[in-house]
Order: C-alpha cells, then sequence, then structure tokens
C-alpha cells in the first residue's frame, strides 16, 4: 500500500528540481551539439571552396574548423557525408529564399533574370562551379556525392517547371508539350556554364554568358511556341 500511495503521489519539490536540471543539461548538450556540427559545416566549406572536393582530406577539415579528427567522424561519417550534408542545407535554404524574391517579381522577362543571376552568382561564388566540378569528376564513382548533385539538379528544373507553367502566357505553348523534359533539357545546357568556367578560367566573361543564358532560354520557349503553328503550304510545281 505504501508503494501504491508514493507511485500516484506528486513527484517532490527535489524531485521536480532534479528533472528540471536534467531537461537544462541536456538541451545545454544539444545546443552545444548544433554549435558543433554547424562549425563543421561552415569550415568544410571554406575548405572545399579552397581545395575542392578532391583536393580536400578529412585533416584539413578538422584543421580549418578547429577540432578533432576524431569528433568530426562523430558527426559526419565521411567527407562525401560532410559534403551531401553541405549541399542539402545550401540548397533547400537558397531555393526558399530565391523562391521568395520570385514571387514578388510578376514580370517574366525579370523573374527569369533574377533567377538567372541568382545561378551565376551561386558558380562565381566561393565554392561555387569549382566544387561542383569536383563533385561532378567525383560522382561517377560516388553514389552519396551524386545524390547530392540529383538534389541539385532537381531544385533547378523545378524552378524552370514554375517559369513555364506560372509565367508564359496561356496558349503560347502547343498542347502536350513535356515540359518536365523541356525543363531538364535546359537545366543540363545550363550546367554548360560549369564546363565554361573551367576552360576559360578568369577569362570568363559573367556578362557574355549571362546574356547567352537569357538569349538561349528565351529562344528555347519562343521556338517551343511557333512549333504549334500550322506549317505553311508548300507551293505547287
Amino acid at each position: 500500500m505504501y508503494t501504491s500511495r508514493v507511485a500516484g503521489a506528486a513527484p517532490s519539490r527535489r524531485g521536480r528540481s532534479t528533472v528540471i536540471v536534467v531537461r537544462e543539461v541536456t538541451d545545454r548538450g544539444t545546443a552545444h551539439a548544433d554549435q558543433v556540427r554547424q562549425r563543421i559545416l561552415e569550415g568544410a566549406a571554406r575548405a572545399f571552396a579552397r581545395s575542392g572536393l578532391q583536393g580536400t582530406s578529412v585533416p584539413d577539415i578538422a584543421a580549418e574548423c578547429g577540432v578533432s579528427v576524431g569528433l568530426l567522424y562523430r558527426y559526419f561519417t565521411s567527407k562525401a557525408d560532410l559534403y551531401t550534408a553541405i549541399c542539402s542545407v545550401e540548397t533547400k535554404a537558397e531555393a526558399e529564399g530565391l523562391r521568395q524574391e520570385l514571387e514578388l517579381i510578376s514580370d517574366p522577362r525579370a523573374w527569369l533574370e533574377h533567377a538567372v543571376d541568382f545561378y551565376l552568382g551561386r558558380l562565381s561564388g566561393e565554392g561555387g562551379a569549382g566544387l561542383l566540378l569536383g563533385a561532378m569528376a567525383e560522382a561517377p564513382v560516388n553514389e552519396v556525392v551524386r545524390s547530392s548533385l540529383r538534389l541539385r539538379r532537381q531544385v533547378i528544373v523545378e524552378f524552370i517547371e514554375s517559369f513555364i507553367q506560372a509565367r508564359i502566357s496561356p496558349g503560347s505553348l502547343p498542347d502536350g508539350l513535356p515540359v518536365a523534359s523541356f525543363s531538364r533539357a535546359i537545366a543540363m545546357l545550363l550546367d554548360g556554364v560549369v564546363v565554361e568556367w573551367a576552360v576559360a578560367g578568369p577569362d570568363l566573361d559573367l556578362a557574355q554568358v549571362r546574356e547567352a543564358i537569357l538569349a538561349l532560354v528565351t529562344t528555347l520557349i519562343a521556338g517551343a511556341g511557333r512549333s504549334q503553328a500550322p506549317n505553311p503550304a508548300v507551293p505547287s510545281a
């Protein structure tokens, strides 16, 4: 009877204090772990930007972050896992930020220009095209890296699809146009900028690249629209 009465009684003040202290310690531990993880992500991003994916070792990353290799492995199982985490966090955050910015733009041309400027800004920024090239070289033999590149490609394709579906006047494109395939083709062409960056190096003229991309996308979409018009009659001989 004594045991039953104690089990049903409200916790003592000392008991409640112990629970509160345990929760506070747990919360502080979780917050500290999150801070360390973020510190590793930021340091790894700097290391990758400086030396590329293949040219950066785990000890390099640990030194950049100011942590031991053992501590780094407590948070990430491999360099590829760390790279994927960086790509996932950055891609999702940037995609959401860009979507919010584009929602405020109603003019299709201005919408497209803003999206292209964002794309080129990411490629020309620290760790942009150079890191992407390293990841592309690693992807054929590393499924983890390949998955992060697929996520990036998916985001780009979705933006192109949203532009075609929401920003192009209804009726200006042929019925049955495979928007998904069309968008994927444009995304593949956009990745040609990464190759051009590697070939041209510091001589790459981003202004010319920007105009080329805008001309390419608008011409492709306009050409798809014209394809729905009936062919002119062929004059008889």
